[in-house]
């Protein structure tokens, strides 16, 4: 259950730092994590079972392959439309389009992810 907490607060607070970070607007990581809703928090959701699992897998001394990244890289997707201004400037402005135009699908697919990880994990622990 620690794990659990931990992950998923950690993931929230990523999300909310970034944006905050990119928009300088304290309100705006709520209002778009709101407007995202069910994917964001099924997201952060998945991410703290997964990590709660690879927790429990490694104290019994197995690995797991978890889809943590998938999640991340989801979650940034989110803001990424807030950094198309410096995106340029790095040569990734295609990655950012990319990731604005895909948001919501980012999210989903990062969901189903989640939920392959799982039972993936769920899988080995009763192996």
């Amino acid at each position: 259950m620690k794990a659990f907490l931990i992950a998923g607060l950690s993931l929230a607070g990523f999300y909310y730092f970034v944006l905050w970070a990119l928009t300088k607007d304290a309100v705006y990581p709520i209002r778009q994590f709101l407007s995202l809703q069910p994917w964001m928090s099924l997201l952060i959701l998945g991410f703290g079972v997964q990590w709660a699992l690879f927790a429990r897998l490694r104290r019994g001394k197995m690995v797991a392959a978890g889809n943590s990244l998938v999640s991340g890289t989801a979650m940034v997707a989110c803001c990424a439309h807030h950094a198309v201004e410096v995106l340029p400037f790095l040569g990734l402005a295609g990655a950012a389009v990319f990731l604005v135009s895909y948001q919501k699908e980012l999210l989903i697919f990062g969901v189903i992810s989640n939920l392959l990880g799982i039972g993936y994990m769920l899988w080995r622990l009763k192996k």
